[in-house]
């Protein structure tokens, strides 16, 4: 019911309550009190005594009591409890002719939700109506916090309130089973991380951090998965509540910790991700067929403009294909934590010459000048595949982006302990300066490359193997003039103990990390950083 809350004598455009009951034995204050608030109330219905109250409230449904204290049948406290037995939660405004407060404070107790003192003077009709606008409103208030308490206990998804220490205040039924699943309780909420979750040192560990650390606001996420045949994922997102004067001076700081079933989405993810491999598995070797035949029938056209002409389109068209298969094979190795490196002492000319052979044909099928400087018998501590992956996506890249008649260019320098610095120049379209923080995201496309062929992991493969090798990966990059990619990749990269990188995808605080550690390798590189951009 949409109300003008009367108060100050604003009159409401409707009743605020439909049924009222009316408690007074005198009868003139009962005709004063009923022309105070006969507008506030569709029907009023007046009792006399405590008794003939109570009939009423055991015949009819009421959406408020407003009752004297002093009554002939009454201890001048107690009825307004038996009001409220009879009819579960009915609201209650009780009047008093006394300025004592003790029997006041009592029927406060007693459930009472307001009292007015029943002066009658001119304030009177103002004061009660005020009391009445002020109680319809709080149960207002009160009616929309059930309905949500009750929309957050039928949710499907798990909501607990948490203290700093990880013990749970309140939970829904979502939550409970939630917790049940992962072996927990719903007391604690670290106590979902058991053992039979994947990786539950680490997450326990993150956990409790962010619990000790999440200011209000703020917000962490991650995935709590239960592997097996009968396998679970859930997405928990932790929140710290904004900061109050009452959880200043009670101490109750809380967060929020909300969950969600996530499970059918990530078997989608990985039938996609399998269907996905096994049909760019199977194009790969047709792709490479169609390369080899090229090559070979180049040679039976040679002085054949037309000709030669074409096959290097062919040739072109098929080189991109196979860079696109490789991006699709790399990320989902990547987000399996299946791409394992093994870093080796190589030659980097010896590896340029495989990039060179593969690119030159697209840079002069597209009349684009392509030119690398590698230092001779410079090494490098790399995983070879690895590299190449890396080289090739930024080359395939820089030639898609640059017109006919550009310049692509690839400089490398070394130092004796295999530190390497690899920069790979443009001359093509550039990219915003609001863009560059995400062009490393997984899917990221450019606004204006929309056009462009392409799946947009190029670029998060790039990031997720130089960061594995411990390295660093920077852009500059001005519109219309072009852009260049500045690699690190330090001569110690921080292998296991079988000489093997996984690369994942890192999370925040690991690349934080891994980037700091590449920062005081490169002895102050002086490229920004594209994580602090």
């Amino acid at each position: 019911m949409n109300n003008s809350k009367a108060s100050g004598g604003i009159e409401p455009s409707e009743p605020l309550f439909r049924r009222v009951l009316l408690v007074e034995d005198d009868p003139s204050h009962s005709l004063l009190i009923q022309k105070a608030i006969e507008p506030l109330v569709e029907n009023l219905e007046l009792a006399r005594t405590v008794a003939s109250a109570r009939d009423h409230l055991k015949g009819e449904r009421f959406d408020l009591v407003v009752t004297d204290l002093s009554l002939p049948d009454s201890d001048g406290v107690t009825h307004v409890k038996e009001f409220q037995e009879i009819q579960s939660e009915v609201p209650v405004v009780v009047l008093t002719v006394t300025t004592r407060i003790e029997n006041v404070v009592s029927a406060m107790r007693f459930g009472a939700k307001d009292f007015i003192l029943k002066s009658f003077d001119t304030d009177f009709r103002e004061l009660l109506r005020l009391s009445l606008s002020r109680v319809f409103s709080a149960l207002e208030v009160e009616e929309e916090r059930k309905k949500l308490l009750i929309a957050i206990e039928n949710s499907d998804d798990g909501l607990a309130l948490v203290n700093r220490s990880g013990g749970i205040r309140y939970c829904n039924r979502a939550f409970q089973l939630f917790a049940k699943r992962c072996g927990g309780d719903g007391e604690q909420l670290l106590s979902v991380v058991t053992d039979e979750v994947t990786q539950p040192e680490a997450l326990r560990k993150q956990m409790q951090t962010k619990l000790e650390e999440l200011s209000s606001s703020m917000v962490w996420n991650t995935e709590i998965v239960l592997p097996g045949p009968d396998f679970r994922a859930y997405g928990l997102t932790l929140t710290g509540l904004q900061d109050t004067a009452l959880h200043k001076i009670g101490g109750n700081d809380e967060l929020v910790a909300w969950v969600r079933d996530i499970t059918e989405m990530k078997r989608r993810e990985r039938f996609q991700r399998e269907l996905l491999s096994t049909t760019t598995h199977d194009l790969k070797g047709p792709m490479g067929a169609i390369i080899t035949g090229t090559e070979l029938v180049s040679d039976l056209v040679q002085g054949q403009d037309k000709a030669s002409q074409i096959l290097l389109r062919v040739q072109s068209a098929a080189h991109g294909v196979v860079n696109l298969i490789d991006e699709f094979l790399s990320a989902r190795r990547i987000e399996d934590g299946s791409l394992v490196l093994k870093p080796a002492s190589h030659p980097l000319r010896n590896l340029f010459e495989e990039i060179e052979a593969s690119y030159m044909t697209i840079a002069e099928t597209r009349k684009i000048q392509l030119s690398f400087q590698i230092p001779e018998g410079q090494l490098g501590e790399v995983d070879k595949m690895g590299f190449l992956r890396v080289l090739g996506n930024l080359l395939s890249n820089a030639l898609k982006f640059t017109p006919a008649g550009g310049a692509v260019s690839v400089v490398v320098e070394g130092d004796e302990e295999k530190n390497v610095t690899v920069k790979v120049t443009d001359t093509g379209a550039g990219i915003e300066a609001a863009e560059l923080s995400r062009i490393f995201n997984r899917y990221a496309r450019l606004e204006k490359h929309q056009e462009v062929s392409g799946t947009g992991l190029g670029l998060f493969v790039v990031k997720s193997i130089v960061d594995a090798h411990g390295g660093s990966i920077q852009v500059e990059s001005e519109l219309g003039k072009g852009t260049c990619f500045t690699l690190f990749f330090p001569g110690a990269p921080p292998v296991n103990e079988r000489g093997e990188l996984i690369s994942l995808v890192l999370s925040d605080e690991d690349r934080r990390t891994s980037e700091r550690s590449a920062k005081g390798a490169q002895n102050g590189n002086g490229a920004q950083d594209l994580s602090q951009r």
